[in-house]
């Protein structure tokens, strides 16, 4: 640049366009699996590149500039070690991120970002102009891609889970219907919390196979049940609870009622349908539901974040009434929905 002293937006600017490499960085540290590596302690360079099949050069460029943002660190003595930032990456955390920057960096989901300015300009999916199907029905042809979004989905399901049993009233409910809830981390999460509820995991052939061993892990396969369908034919009736978490903002508007009014069909009248999704809230200040709603944009058929407003008439569209929205951590939140 000229300008010998460049503006605080110049540098700001700048610094965000250089976010992807940051990414990127984090994505391939967590592929290689360094935080697993060092998860016993420190190690030197030779030692730490062959266990994790990297350049030992390469690899110590590598985590310099992680380190410079807080993620791992390296020691006087030369040798690196985790820090609490760069133990999210691990795999064996409660609360780990090593599934979500696995399936981010999962080359077809990577690809798909290439096209994000056609995207912009035609209003269509770019993950479909990319590999001409939809996302889902790339994963159903694609079992490793699938499995990475799975354990992803359960990955974010963990960050949650507690907030959403202690957002809402769940006692009240003898029984819960997991509308497209993957393995069932939440409905675990809600059943453990509540263990006089009995609880229906519904979701794809391929999905529910892994929901049924995960339930049965769990200890839950006496008092939850697995059925194998599609939220656009039919969801499982009479429960007294519907719960969907993070399954609209997949579809666009007219899809979206198709599932909601597939749920009103299966609610009897006191049944709650309780979807929790990220809200997004007015005016211009950050959200991390706005950058979701790109992602949204990305990677789904027509997928967005939705206003509090949006939601209220997607919901009227399908009869059915928005009565409150409990906010959570996370930028989540519950909607209670009833006919």
């Amino acid at each position: 640049m000229n300008d010998a002293n460049p503006s605080d937006a110049v540098l700001q600017v700048r610094n965000m366009l250089m976010g992807f490499v940051l990414t990127r960085t984090l994505q391939v540290a967590a592929e290689l699996g360094v935080a697993d590596a060092l998860a016993k302690g420190p190690k030197d360079r030779s030692t730490l590149a062959r266990e994790v099949g990297a350049d030992a050069t390469t690899l110590h460029r590598l985590i310099r500039a992680c380190a410079s943002y807080g993620v791992f660190e390296e020691l006087p003595d030369g040798r690196y070690a985790n820090t609490p930032t760069s133990e999210c990456l691990r795999s064996d955390v409660p609360l780990s991120l090593r599934p979500m920057a696995r399936m981010y960096s999962d080359l077809p989901v990577w690809q798909a970002w290439a096209g994000m300015e056609a995207s912009v300009r035609s209003g269509k999916p770019s993950f479909k102009e990319v590999h001409g199907v939809t996302i889902f029905e790339f994963f159903a042809a694609h079992p490793e891609s699938a499995r990475r979004f799975d354990d992803a989905m359960t990955a974010s399901s963990r960050l949650l889970n507690q907030a959403v049993v202690e957002a809402y009233d769940w006692k009240q409910f003898g029984s819960i219907v997991d509308v497209a809830g993957g393995a069932g981390a939440s409905l675990a999460a809600i059943l453990k919390a509540n263990p006089h509820m009995q609880g229906v995991l519904f979701d794809l052939p391929h999905v529910i196979e892994r929901g049924r061993a995960f339930l049965a892990e769990q200890g839950l396969a006496a008092r939850c049940r697995t059925e194998v369908g599609s939220f656009f034919d039919a969801i499982p009736p009479g429960a007294d609870c519907y719960f969907m978490k993070h399954i609209i903002h997949d579809w666009d508007d007219d899809d979206c009622v198709r599932i909601l009014q597939s749920c009103r069909k299966a609610m009897p009248d006191h049944a709650r349908l309780l979807v929790c999704e990220k809200v997004v809230p007015p005016g211009n200040g950050p959200s991390y539901s706005k950058t979701m709603d790109l992602i949204m944009l990305v990677m789904t058929d027509g997928g967005r974040e939705r206003t509090e407003q949006e939601y209220r008439e997607l919901f009227a569209r399908a009869d059915l009434k928005l009565r409150r929205v409990l906010p959570m951590p996370a930028d989540n939140s519950i909607l209670e929905v009833t006919k």
